[in-house]
């Protein structure tokens, strides 16, 4: 049994033009070029999405020409934005958020629904019935319903740029104490081979009678406590280094990647530190999704509002049928589910609740991200103030000793045990410039992170 074609054609027309209104795409690289462009200006490097074979083909390229160097820390960034698993699931919620937004901006299937009815008793024939109902509600929310998927998205992407930055902060921070940690076993081999010159000194002294059993004791003590702390620094930088390979996604051959053997050297001038409080309220990318997500619920609760009276469903149609005597009937239906026992009270309540929740999270939130960019802008100034101390106090007052030493030692004023002593604190205040200059970086780092962008630009120096 068909329509009249007058009626097929209005129907058809009708549901052709809704399915335009509606139809949205599921494509998310829009959405990722958008991240994409926000974290590179942050970071100074892109991220990668690894969604086909010539995207992982590319990346892995990339990833084996920074490799092939020593690396860098901004090398291990761009490593990690294309290569770490993790981020790269996170990714994918751009794509699934995405896809709730096609969903969103489609309209509910229509019904079609079919009777068949035959005569019984004296009677003969058959009565068809064919009814064919859209829900109009659904089509009148659909516009609000669009808007707060296009607003989850939003969410969505502020929280994988917050991701992407945290993805680049451990990975800088986990190489930075890599190279700290290689760097200081260097030192402590330059101390080891001292206490081994020392021990065997010493070993000379007591067979000719100049030195008791105990002072002998003391100096391979000394060498063998060195040792020891080699072991445990080696051991420490084996751990770091797996700490960089998770950071940047790396196994396989990928992991015999090499570092520079020191860090970078304290920079003269330090940038410019005021103004990082509104900085961060500007830039921060998870106060950027408070901010949308307190808007969706606002809008969710605003549509809820506003139609908690309506009924809660409408649908719209039309129905054709034949009857016994060849007679057809048509004409339009209307179906309503009246709001009597749900008016959406508790609904409405709910969405309240969420909402001023959202909004004291918010709230927290801004109030620590201004206390986390003063903390570790203290951090950077109190880390500066130490590595400048060991560089332009003690390491010259250390190399002036031994120099002096060595001065006596010749005029036979001081003996070969000073001399090794002086050149021992030499290189232990060296390894503590190295742990400062360490703490530096890392806090220098962290603010960046607090901020959420880069202190590249030249400012006044530090008091």
């Amino acid at each position: 049994m068909s329509f009249p074609s007058t009626l097929l054609a209005r129907f058809g027309l009708t549901l052709l033009g809704l399915y335009g209104v509606g139809c949205a795409s599921v494509d998310p690289r829009p959405s990722f070029d958008s991240v994409r462009a926000l974290t590179a200006s942050r970071l100074g490097a892109e991220v990668g999405w690894r969604q086909d074979h010539d995207a992982l083909a590319t990346a892995n390229r990339r990833v084996g020409e920074i490799l092939a160097a020593p690396l860098s820390a901004d090398g291990a960034v761009e490593v990690a934005l294309l290569r770490n698993p993790r981020l790269q699931a996170r990714l994918e919620e751009l794509g699934i958020a995405q896809a709730d937004l096609a969903q969103a901006s489609l309209l509910a299937n229509p019904h079609l629904s079919v009777a068949r009815l035959d005569a019984q008793g004296s009677a003969s024939g058959r009565q068809t019935t064919l009814a064919l109902e859209i829900q109009v509600l659904d089509w009148l929310v659909q516009p609000l319903r669009r808007r707060m998927a296009e607003r989850d998205l939003e969410r969505v992407r502020f929280e994988i740029g917050h991701a992407i930055l945290e993805t680049a902060a451990e990975a800088r921070n986990a190489l930075v104490e890599t190279e700290a940690a290689e760097q200081l076993i260097g030192r402590l081999q330059l101390i080891a081979e001292i206490d081994r010159t020392a021990a065997e000194f010493s070993e000379k002294l007591f067979d000719a009678g100049n030195l008791g059993a105990l002072e002998l004791a003391q100096s391979r003590a000394a060498w063998a406590q060195t040792q020891a702390d080699i072991a445990m620094a080696k051991a420490e930088a084996r751990r770091l280094r797996e700490r960089v390979n998770r950071a940047l996604g790396l196994f396989g051959e990928d992991i015999a990647w090499t570092s520079p053997t020191e860090l970078p050297e304290l920079p003269p001038t330090e940038v410019d530190l005021s103004g990082l409080e509104s900085l961060a309220m500007r830039q921060r990318l998870d106060l950027a999704a408070g901010r949308s997500a307190v808007d969706a619920i606002g809008k969710a609760l605003a549509l809820k509002k506003g139609t908690r009276f309506f009924p809660v469903g409408i649908d719209l149609g039309v129905e054709t049928e034949k009857e016994l005597d060849g007679v057809r009937i048509t004409g339009p239906t209307l179906k309503l589910q009246i709001p009597i026992f749900d008016t959406g009270r508790a609904s409405v309540a709910r969405l309240e609740s969420q909402l001023r929740q959202a909004r004291w999270m918010l709230e927290a939130m801004a109030v620590d991200a201004r206390s986390e960019v003063r903390e570790k802008r203290d951090d950077l100034i109190a880390a500066r103030d130490r590595t400048s101390f060991f560089s332009e106090a003690l390491l010259p007052l250390r190399a002036q000793i031994l120099d002096l030493t060595l001065r006596h030692y010749n005029m036979m004023l001081r003996g070969t045990y000073d001399v090794l002593l002086a050149r021992q604190r030499e290189v232990e205040a060296e390894r503590g410039y190295i742990m400062a200059l360490r703490d530096y970086w890392l806090a220098r780092g962290a603010l960046e992170r607090a901020a959420a962008g880069r202190l590249d630009a030249p400012g006044k120096e530090v008091n």
